[in-house]
């Protein structure tokens, strides 16, 4: 038997690699994740966050672990508390193999240590998407109830499963079998807010939040997952998928608070997004007047609002091509079956953009995520385009989880396809950080620059990390056949200025809009190039010579041939 401990507080750890049979997967301080039969991922992750009541998650540190591993059997006891020092807790992990079953038992408990308002506590489990994405699945209900459902093809705007006991289904070769104790969970599908994943949690949203958790009764949760492996033929080694396809047009978000139109300049010709409100000043639209292709993003209170800012954006020269208008409540997400905010809704809003800007295409849909356009479905009669943004940061900020997003992309992309139908997709931004907070009163503040969810302000977003999520944004984009998207702001906390390699990759890919591009998607890269060059991301964890590029540094872009600046 091999024992170890380790005591002091710090920081969740990163994740560790064990296995033990033929079952492997990362273990870190905050949970486990990359659960493994073979070569099958079951198991995406299992966590047991606290919410606060914005939805913001309450970040802990490691007090001690103690690990053990003998023939069949590893065991891992993480000790934790709260970095504020609300709670504390326990989480044990133990997976027992003994091919071709396998078993891993895991328990958290969650101690307030004063009172404690919170939207959610405990554990959530996250399903692949590969495997997964359009199978059976059996829910067992508390009261011994079976339901046959599916997980679903195209994102499901509200639960996918409620009032959950247990899951069984197949993953690949492997049979599942999920069994829940303690409270009583139900599932969504985080492809909504781009997480790669369908995620089981507790407690359900219907139950009335906040709660308050009292100290001296502790939460206690048990998930035990049976896992056997049939026989399957060996899986053929992938080949990286080539795909012909035009690039889109590539724009700047801008928003007077958020960004300088001064730095505009810095990206001579790109079309530019602004968001506009009654908060803008006359200096702030005068600013705007020279811009020749220009995309209006207007939000207001109510219609009487809408048409002071629109006749304010006339006198001060603006002509934009597209206009889109929102009403300020449906910036805050809403639950799919409402209540839905009293007064204008979006449809009234598309209908007076058409009568106030008579020359510009008109869009519908979403100006925070792909979840709330999925929520309130656009009425497109009358419009012209539909649009929506994302982030990558809503429930997890570290390395992993953010490319995992791309992952998802193609699937919020494919459900937006067909929500609109005929329309062409004219995407807002699509950034790590987040803009706008449609969960909560504000974004969550992150001074220390550390990787927090929910936070506009990211340190990879100056680094090539951003610039290789860039890539990979474009290249699901341009498969898709998005007709235009930002990457970023010209500069503040979602920028691109200066030296960033994302400001790089937004100039090149400008230069590449309309253009057709192979994109090859495979063995840890991206590549998009063209008859004038390309762009190349490296998503692994060392350096990778790619065929005519060079070697690209680990988790960075590169770009290439005649459109390198």
């Amino acid at each position: 038997m091999i024992s170890a401990s380790r005591s002091s507080a710090k920081t969740a750890t990163g994740p560790e690699h064990v296995s033990v049979g033929s079952v492997s997967l990362l273990i870190g301080g905050d949970g486990l994740r990359g659960l493994c039969v073979g070569e099958t991922e079951v198991v995406r992750g299992l966590s047991y966050p606290v919410r606060a009541a914005d939805w913001s998650t309450l970040a802990t540190v490691v007090l001690d672990e103690q690990f053990e591993q003998s023939a069949g059997r590893v065991s891992r006891v993480t000790r934790f508390q709260a970095i504020d020092g609300s709670f504390a807790g326990r989480f044990e992990v133990w997976i027992d193999a003994d091919p071709p079953h396998a078993t891993a038992t895991a328990t958290v408990e969650i101690a307030a240590l004063r009172k404690l308002a919170v939207n959610r506590a405990g554990f959530a489990l996250l399903h692949p998407l590969a495997g997964v994405t359009e199978t059976a699945l059996t829910v067992r209900h508390p009261d011994g109830r079976q339901s046959q459902i599916a997980f679903p093809k195209h994102i499901s705007p509200g639960k996918t499963a409620k009032d959950i006991a247990g899951l069984a289904h197949l993953v690949g070769p492997v049979e599942v079998d999920i069994a829940f104790d303690g409270e009583v969970f139900e599932m969504e599908d985080q492809r909504n807010w781009s997480d790669a994943s369908f995620k089981t949690y507790c407690r359900p949203l219907s139950a009335p939040k906040p709660f308050i958790m009292e100290p001296g009764v502790p939460l206690r949760q048990t998930v035990i997952i049976h896992m056997t492996a049939r026989k399957a033929q060996a899986a053929a080694q992938p080949v990286p998928e080539a795909v012909t396809a035009r690039m889109p047009e590539v724009a700047l978000a801008h928003e007077p608070g958020l960004s300088d139109t001064r730095k505009l300049s810095a990206f001579p010709g790109l079309p530019v997004q602004a968001r506009l409100t009654a908060r803008a000043t006359d200096a702030d639209l005068a600013a705007l007047a020279d811009i020749s292709d220009l995309t209006l993003e207007l939000v207001a209170e109510d219609a009487r609002a809408l048409t002071v800012l629109a006749q304010r954006c006339h006198g001060a020269g603006l002509r934009p091509a597209y206009v889109v208008a929102l009403p300020q409540p449906y910036l805050a997400s809403h639950q799919p079956e409402g209540p839905w905010p009293y007064g204008a809704a979006p449809a009234n809003f598309a209908a007076a953009m058409r009568r106030l800007f008579p020359d510009a295409a008109v869009g519908t849909g979403s100006l925070t995520n792909f979840t709330e356009l999925n929520r309130c479905r656009p009425a497109l009669d009358g419009t012209d385009f539909v649009t929506f943004g994302n982030t990558a940061i809503v429930h997890a900020a570290d390395d992993m989880s953010v490319f995992q997003t791309l992952e998802a992309l193609p699937h919020i992309l494919e459900s937006a396809r067909n929500l609109a139908g005929p329309k062409p997709l004219r995407l807002g931004l699509l950034s790590i950080g987040m803009r706008s907070n449609p969960y909560g009163a504000a974004v969550v503040d992150n001074p220390a620059g550390a990787l927090v969810p929910m936070a506009r302000l990211d340190p990879r977003q100056a680094t090539g990390f951003a610039a290789a999520y860039g890539v990979g944004v474009l290249a699901a984009a341009a498969i898709a056949g998005v007709q235009s998207l930002a990457l970023a702001m010209p500069d503040g906390p979602l920028g691109a200025a200066g030296p960033a390699p994302l400001g790089r990759v937004i100039r090149a890919a400008a230069r590449m809009a309309g253009s057709w591009v192979q994109v090859t998607n495979g063995d840890g890269w991206v590549r998009l190039s063209g008859e004038a060059g390309g762009l190349a991301a490296n998503f692994g964890c060392a350096g990778t010579d790619i065929p005519g590029v060079g070697t690209v540094a680990a988790q960075s872009a590169t770009v290439f041939g005649q459109v390198a600046t």
